[in-house]
């Protein structure tokens, strides 16, 4: 490789001229990657397959992206006007879940539209939506319609809370999975209010549930001939993530305390400030808890009754965290993470996003990929921990395709442009 990709450059806005980004992302002069040799690729076995992608915001468009990077082709089907979510976080999302696909953009509520829709399906080897439980079906494709045409089809709805019981037509949020599974109000500190979890986690959770219900519907196909319908949703994505405290709770009857950002059932194992600024140390052995009052030299506080194991360290944690940061603010944090790292005991600075973009492992694992969007210009997209490691096409514009998609599907010049001119077909 040509160029120094051992200096990272610091990235002090949030939009900065290409160059600059190439080098935070462990980009050489040549655009080859380091660590690009140690990278685990997978084959892409999912090529061949084309996913017929009705889906919106964000759960479904995660799963499918999750599929694309895999190698299947998507054909986003968007009404006019587009995916709501399009202009979210100023077209970041869009650019980020949309990308290595293409969009058609259909009029569903026209009657002229079934053509199109039954030859879509006619291609597709799996059908996913996410609308409102009863809302595909009013339209005419919902599963048993779908699968008249298409026997072997995997159809897979993702909703809020699912396809039956008393809340099936209520809409999904991520928030509100959150607030209801018991996520939320185990998290933040005691004595403020519940807080939701920043990132959007139980919608991409449920795309990751999403793409793991595919494969094995896959393989049973491949086995079988048959199809499958799936049916996921926020709600019980959310619950999966509370399952360690649902047993706990069906044990005790006791309702566990938020602890901000300690864990419960651990201590020391929190965010505890330090002299520069907040850092994570977790002491979840009592091997742990030893190296780490070795490495701070903590003297006294390992033989101290109140912290002799690990119940004991927990009931007295506010007292035991006293002493920790008390250590902390004699101490750079540099030198406390170098020393508990040579400790082997778990650490880690708290970074924001200047922090994760401008870090040494992030750049050596190439793991950012400078890209350049149509719509909003240059960015950084993270490579997802599947798929074969490629730079990923654009997220589309909406309709972008649809001439295309449509001749692939076997319109003829003159019914394509009569479906363009009617309006049922919207070309970006």
């Amino acid at each position: 490789m040509q160029g120094d990709c051992e200096q990272l450059a610091s990235i002090t806005t949030a939009m900065k001229p290409l160059a600059d980004v190439r080098t935070n992302a462990g980009l050489c002069e040549d655009g080859g990657r380091v660590g690009d040799k140690e990278r685990r690729m997978t084959p892409g076995s999912l090529k061949g397959l084309t996913v017929l992608d009705m889906s919106h915001a964000l759960s479904g468009p995660f799963s499918t992206m999750l599929l694309a990077e895999l190698g299947a082709e998507i054909i986003k089907v968007e009404p006019p006007g587009g995916d709501h979510f399009r202009p979210s976080n100023g077209g970041a999302t869009s650019a980020v879940v949309n990308r290595n696909k293409r969009s058609i953009c259909i009029d569903l509520k026209r009657d002229e539209s079934k053509p199109v829709m039954d030859r879509l399906i006619e291609r597709a080897d799996i059908m996913l939506e996410t609308f409102t439980p009863g809302a595909v079906e009013r339209l005419g494709y919902g599963y048993d319609a779908v699968a008249g045409k298409k026997s072997d089809i995997i159809y897979v709805s993702i909703s809020g809370f699912g396809q039956t019981g008393p809340y099936a037509e209520l809409r999904g949020y991520d928030a509100v999975a959150q607030a209801m599974s018991g996520v939320m109000a185990a998290t933040g500190e005691a004595d403020r209010a519940p807080v939701r979890v920043g990132p959007s986690l139980i919608d991409m959770g449920t795309g990751m549930y999403v793409v793991i219900g595919v494969m094995d519907a896959l393989r049973h196909r491949d086995q079988t001939g048959e199809g499958a319908r799936l049916d996921f949703n926020l709600f019980e994505s959310a619950l999966s993530w509370m399952s360690q405290s649902i047993a706990r709770y069906s044990q005790t009857g006791v309702v566990q305390p938020r602890t901000g950002s300690a864990l419960a059932t651990f201590s020391p194992y929190q965010v505890f400030d330090g002299r520069d600024g907040p850092m994570f140390i977790g002491a979840s052995t009592q091997r742990f808890w030893l190296r780490l009052c070795e490495a701070l030299e903590l003297v006294g506080v390992a033989e101290d009754a109140r912290f002799a194991d690990m119940p004991a360290r927990v009931a007295n944690r506010d007292a035991l965290t006293g002493i920790i940061e008390t250590k902390l603010a004699t101490m750079s944090n540099e030198e406390v993470l170098d020393r508990l790292r040579k400790g082997q005991v778990p650490c880690a600075p708290v970074l924001g996003m200047d922090g994760v973009v401008a870090d040494a492992h992030v750049a050596a694992r190439g793991t950012l990929m400078p890209t350049v969007d149509p719509v909003i210009g240059d960015m950084l997209q993270t490579r997802m921990p599947i798929g074969t490691g490629d730079a990923p096409s654009p997220a589309p514009r909406l309709g972008e395709h649809s001439r295309d998609v449509l001749e692939t599907l076997g319109f003829e010049a003159g019914e394509v442009a009569a479906l363009v001119e009617s309006g049922v077909v919207t070309v970006g």
